[in-house]
């Protein structure tokens, strides 16, 4: 009976250690980031069986298990990821706003002070200070059409950077994911119980990665860990990582988009639709929603702009009564040829013509070629038409797109594509050409020049005409919508980052109600502990004194 009550005391000895051990460990780590407090499970051992009944063996330590719940982790990760993409997505939607709407950096009142300069022109076409003045406002109006430009392609390739950099640093933390999880699955496998720190290590990470872009973690029966990015594409199976890259957009060489490396050296690259969480989610959609339709908008008000004005001013007569020249760079300089596709096996060349600048949209296009078809795509909103001639495919919807489409030499092979970029870089490339005053083409007619005004009134009534973009808007009407509408994103931006900066809070909240290390409560439990250790130590106390009394009998 007395060995039998020391080992029942020693029991208990070893399980009060072990929720004491368990508590020190929690307290130690009340600031270790995805530390989850951990607890002891007890069982009873199996009782001995005497003719009395069963008598207890004492208490064993089943296992020490960290404490969490699976769903609020999860929308741990949820919101997180939602609040870095929506971070993300505010600054770059914040810098092209304030460019945009900016008096320094913005088109509006550069554009209105040009007008103004012309109509002063219109009023006296004979003083050469008007004309010199119109011809700094313009010299100015194209250099500010340059700096926006050249600022919106700043902020591109600091984003293809920031994307370069994001893809490294999604590499480091699957990496080392996918060590943990081979250690943790070893460390299971060969004694059958949780390694709770390791995988505290690895969900952390998990965590950070998550900040970077969604993912979607799978912890499987076995013991086996997967990790899930984008649409379901694996990056961590087990031990093994699929890493990424970051490449040129298959439609857009400029843009990078990140991808994922496939076994033979091939690359799946990702968009916007697919990685919509993380910083990468936000980088990425704030430059298909905000980014490039501000610069595909400044592009093509910017070649409209030179075609209407120059078409305009070359009808007119200069102070010498000379027909008029461009004053801007020619809209067929600015006008760009289609690209033929890296993969195609036709050697056919697409040639286009600009008809009409005041119905360009703003988008580009892709041109196919399927052996019979050729079908023309609108990219900024998926419309499509196909005719079995280039003529007839420039009409989308019965609305014709401001260019015409003509076979060059060669011949297309089925399977063919080109890309066209209408007013691509048009912006950047506009100039004031004039530098004489004289020339500036103020009259309708070479006999009522210098004083004939005719034509300098037209040239100033560009500003309110209502069809000199998109077949609808004004010059300053179209760069108000690219500016309202930059406004608007970035308001939206703003208000989603305080909104998933109260839903991240929160779900951070009721996960550390389940995982966190609470230290009133671990203090209580240390004093629980120790009193169950000294109780164990005062019965161990007892059976020995039991046991030299016997002995004593004995003797």
């Amino acid at each position: 009976m007395a060995s039998g009550t020391l080992g029942i005391a020693l029991t208990g000895l070893n399980a009060a250690q072990a929720g004491i051990r368990t508590s020190q460990h929690n307290i130690a780590n009340v600031n270790t980031a995805g530390f989850r407090r951990q607890e002891v499970d007890y069982a009873s051992l199996t009782p001995n069986f005497s003719g009395s009944g069963y008598f207890g063996t004492g208490v064993g330590v089943s296992t020490v298990r960290n404490l969490y719940s699976q769903f609020q982790d999860s929308q741990v990760l949820l919101n997180q990821g939602q609040l870095s993409r929506n971070e993300a997505y505010a600054s770059q939607a914040s810098q092209i706003d304030t460019l945009a709407g900016d008096a320094n950096s913005g088109l509006t009142g550069a554009m209105d002070a040009f007008f103004s300069a012309t109509q002063t022109v219109a009023t006296d076409p004979t003083s050469n200070a008007a004309r010199q003045v119109m011809l700094s406002s313009g010299r100015n109006l194209a250099a500010r059409f340059n700096t926006l430009s050249s600022a919106f392609n700043n902020i591109r390739v600091d984003t293809n950077h920031e994307i370069a950099a994001t893809v490294t640093r999604i590499n480091t933390y699957a990496g080392q994911i996918a060590q943990l999880s081979g250690n943790i699955a070893q460390g299971e496998a060969s004694n059958g119980q949780p390694a709770n720190d390791l995988r505290d290590q690895r969900d952390q990470l998990v965590a950070e990665l998550n900040k970077l872009i969604n993912v979607t973690p799978v912890q499987q029966g076995d013991g086996a860990f997967n990790l899930f990015i984008g649409s379901g594409q694996p990056l961590v199976v087990g031990s093994s990582v699929t890493t990424m890259s970051s490449v040129a957009d298959a439609t857009n060489t400029e843009f990078d988009v990140p991808a994922l490396n496939l076994a033979g050296g091939a690359t799946q690259p990702l968009d916007a639709s697919v990685i919509t969480g993380g910083k990468l989610g936000g980088l990425l959609a704030a430059r298909e929603a905000v980014l490039q339709p501000a610069m595909q908008d400044l592009d093509r008000l910017a070649l409209t702009f030179s075609a209407q004005f120059n078409g305009q001013h070359d009808n007119g007569y200069d102070k010498s009564g000379v027909l008029g020249t461009n004053f801007f760079t020619a809209s067929t300089t600015l006008f760009q040829q289609p690209a033929a596709g890296t993969g195609n096996t036709g050697t056919q060349v697409i040639n286009a013509t600009l008809t009409n600048a005041a119905l360009l949209e703003a988008s580009n296009y892709e041109l196919s070629y399927d052996g019979t078809n050729y079908t023309l795509t609108r990219l900024s909103d998926g419309v499509s038409s196909a005719a079995g001639t280039l003529a007839a495919v420039t009409t989308i919807g019965g609305v014709a797109q401001g260019f015409t489409l003509a076979a060059g030499a060669g011949a297309p092979v089925a399977g063919d594509a080109w890309l066209l970029r209408p007013s691509h870089g048009a912006a950047g490339s506009l100039t004031a050409l004039l530098t004489d005053p004289n020339k500036i083409a103020a009259s309708s007619s070479s006999a009522g020049s210098p004083g004939d005004n005719a034509n300098a009134l037209l040239l100033a009534g560009l500003q309110t005409q209502a069809n000199t973009v998109n077949g609808t808007d004004t010059f300053s009407s179209a760069y108000a919508q690219l500016v309202a509408r930059t406004a608007t994103l970035a308001s939206e931006a703003d208000i989603n980052v305080a909104a998933y900066e109260t839903l991240t809070s929160q779900a951070k909240q009721a996960q550390q109600a389940v995982s966190g290390v609470n230290l009133d409560e671990e203090a209580a439990n240390l004093i629980r502990f120790q009193q169950a250790y000294q109780a164990s130590a005062k019965a161990m106390q007892v059976a020995s004194s039991l046991f030299d009394d016997l002995i004593g009998i004995l003797r």
